[in-house]
């Protein structure tokens, strides 16, 4: 019977997986043999296996759990009026594989229930246990004043899942922790870029950075280590630093001061690294080896 069933385009399709948990009554999970039992094939979630086991544990229950069945399967979606279209879908297209007395009843209680809870659904009846719901969580954390405080929440909730880990999950989704943790690292590292922004736009800017570099030995020593990567180093033939003599001038003075914290004379600087004024730099033995 259940080898010919029609598939309904389900989207949420919640299971567990008996390899690694115990399932209830309600739960759904694999049936068949030699299947995997999470219901991933080759990469992809098995909708067709999927609408043979839900089919299956509805058309076994006796009629007093269909209501209940069905119930338990909403409060574990994040969108039941969907999944309950589906559910209809799927039983209207597999009519004529339920043709006995007792099956037809089962398909007309199914059908009424499943109207039922659609109804409650649309009158904010219908308490959904789906507590882990990660696009609420963003959202309320947008409102949230800085990041120390969205971090805060994302680790909290991210804690509380891992504590209260749900059974039913759907293997097709990202899980609720591993949506928090990448959510968490785009905030940590907005954040370092926010932070190096200012040292980046004074680059490109030709700005001194807010605090400069101090050097605690002498100059020349400093500025000569520049020289031999503008005219000395190579790179494929080219200089080590592409950049001109006027800019690294302009960057040295910017961007380092004395050993006292007293600004660099431009002209000094220039001097060292005037190619014919050898004199100005350190010999061999204090000169830094690049």
């Amino acid at each position: 019977m259940y080898k010919n069933v029609t598939s309904s385009p389900f989207i949420e399709h919640p299971v567990v997986d008996i390899a690694q948990l115990d399932a209830n009554e309600f739960d759904i999970f694999m049936i068949e043999e030699n299947q995997p039992t999470n219901f991933i094939s080759k990469g992809q979630f098995n909708r067709d296996l999927y609408c043979k086991c839900l089919l299956y544990k509805l058309y076994n229950f006796p009629k007093s759990k269909i209501k209940p069945f069905i119930k338990y399967q909403c409060e574990h979606l994040a969108e039941p009026f969907v999944w309950l279209n589906k559910l209809e879908k799927l039983i209207d297209l597999n009519r004529e594989l339920f043709t006995t007395k007792e099956q037809k009843i089962k398909t007309d209680k199914a059908l009424m229930i499943i109207e039922l809870l659609r109804q409650e659904i649309e009158n904010n009846k219908f308490n959904v246990l789906h507590r882990f719901d990660f696009d609420k969580l963003k959202a309320r954390i947008k409102n949230y004043q800085n990041s120390e405080e969205k971090l805060f929440a994302l680790y909290e909730a991210q804690a509380e899942y891992l504590q209260n880990k749900p059974k039913v999950i759907d293997p097709t989704e990202t899980p609720f922790d591993v949506k928090c943790t990448i959510e968490i690292d785009k905030i940590e590292k907005l954040e370092q870029l926010k932070k190096r922004m200012p040292e980046r736009n004074a680059i490109l800017n030709k700005q001194p950075l807010k605090q400069k570099i101090g050097i605690r030995g002498h100059i020349n020593i400093l500025v000569d280590a520049f020289y031999q990567m503008l005219h000395e180093k190579k790179a494929n033939g080219l200089p080590y630093l592409d950049i001109s003599t006027p800019d690294l001038i302009h960057f040295i003075t910017s961007n380092f001061t004395d050993k006292d914290g007293h600004p660099l004379s431009e002209s000094t600087v220039r001097t060292i690294l005037t190619p014919n004024r050898a004199e100005k730099r350190p010999k061999n033995d204090n000169k830094i080896q690049l």
